[in-house]
């Protein structure tokens, strides 16, 4: 039993980096590839083939098989033969998006395993070789006792993508306590690796667009024979209810959820994410709204000039105040000139309320704004008066 605690309190210390490319990565995998990488990552190398190679001792093995005595041969027999176990760690493939070439790269994870004297050794693709190494930026920092926790595939998948999303929001807001992170409902099913590509070009074609079509993806799937977990009754209680007990009780993170719906159909999910033990910044809290009514009044009033995406940045930008929205887009539609970059002036006319101030801009924001850096912060003060001198 002492030692038993002595592993455990070992383990707790232990952390590993994982590049928020390959969490955000869409494909599938099976609890125990995540769990062998977790553990692998505390000893790792790079071999002449510039293939990471990750060494397993059987100490470490027995401990996430819970087993005390025999072999281990059998274990990794499971692990490794298809013939013995329907998912092997050979199954971990990854579907990644290649933006600056304007294609998708698919990965089998692991190449190789090779098990001898007690010890197995994983070998992992070369190509993706530079997102598990020596990762300087873009990575989350994940605990090894929370993944090895873990039983669920969904769970550990979702554990890594809120983790990675919390700690981004976490460094950009500096805010701690509770973060509100949302996915499309067919976008987190592909994370989770519940729907792939398939085979279909179709979907990886829609896959390929900085926005994809995911009501267009879900039609695909369901083509090609992926209907599992189609109703979200069905997902809700199989995947998501059991995925936040287990994180709930099990880790670092306390998860709760909430479906978003357009008329009867849940469009999205939102979960709301707080660390434990983290320190909440007091601030005063706005008054409630009904965000969901308020994106969807937006929705009716912007669509034409506006992707949903856009409309909820825009509505976030506001603190969901309806109204500064409203006099913000109205002034845009009546402006004398033409508007280059759209969500860049609705966010100065927000921030600055040019709508309802003599101080208004005499030009439209023109090529100076460059779409590009929409999300990399503006200096509103140097714009502002940039605008003013027009």
């Amino acid at each position: 039993m002492e030692r038993e605690k002595r592993d455990e309190l070992i383990i707790s210390n232990k952390s590993y980096r994982k590049s928020n490319e390959l969490i955000n990565a869409m494909g599938k995998g099976t609890a125990l590839s995540q769990k062998l990488f977790a553990i692998g990552m505390q000893n790792i190398k790079v071999d002449e083939t510039n293939n990471v190679v990750a060494t397993i001792y059987g100490t470490e093995l027995r401990k996430m098989f819970k087993s005390s005595s025999g072999s281990l041969y059998e274990h990794i027999e499971a692990l490794c033969d298809r013939q013995i176990k329907g998912a092997t760690i050979f199954d971990w493939n990854l579907l990644m998006k290649d933006k600056e070439n304007g294609k998708i790269e698919a990965h089998q994870v692991v190449t190789d395993a090779s098990f001898k004297n007690g010890t197995l050794t994983l070998r992992y693709n070369n190509s993706l070789t530079d997102k598990i190494i020596n990762l300087q930026k873009d990575y989350t920092v994940l605990s090894l006792s929370d993944t090895l926790s873990l039983k669920s595939v969904y769970s550990l998948r979702l554990y890594e993508m809120l983790k990675s999303a919390y700690d981004y929001q976490s460094a950009v807001t500096k805010r701690q306590g509770e973060l509100v992170i949302e996915y499309f409902l067919t976008e987190l099913k592909l994370e989770l690796g519940i729907i792939n590509s398939g085979g279909s070009k179709e979907i990886k074609a829609e896959l390929e667009k900085d926005f994809p079509d995911y009501d267009r993806i879900d039609e695909f799937a369901e083509k090609t024979g992926q209907t599992k977990y189609k109703e979200y009754k069905i997902f809700n209680r199989n995947v998501l209810s059991k995925a936040k007990d287990e994180l709930n009780k099990k880790t670092s993170l306390q998860v709760e959820y909430e479906p978003v719906k357009s008329g009867r159909k849940t469009v999205r999910i939102r979960f709301f994410v707080t660390k434990k033990g983290a320190e909440v910044i007091k601030e005063t809290k706005a008054p409630q709204v009904n965000r969901d009514d308020i994106l969807d009044d937006l929705t009716d009033l912007m669509h034409d000039d506006f992707k949903f995406r856009e409309i909820r940045e825009i509505a976030e930008f506001a603190g969901y105040d309806y109204d500064k929205i409203e006099k913000a887009y109205n002034y845009m539609l009546s402006y004398s000139s033409t508007v280059e970059v759209p969500i860049a002036f609705m966010k100065d006319c927000i921030k600055n309320e040019y709508y309802s101030s003599k101080r208004a801009p005499k030009k439209a924001v023109n090529s100076s704004f460059n779409p590009m850096e929409q999300h990399a912060g503006y200096d509103f003060e140097e714009l502002e008066k940039k605008l003013l001198d027009n």
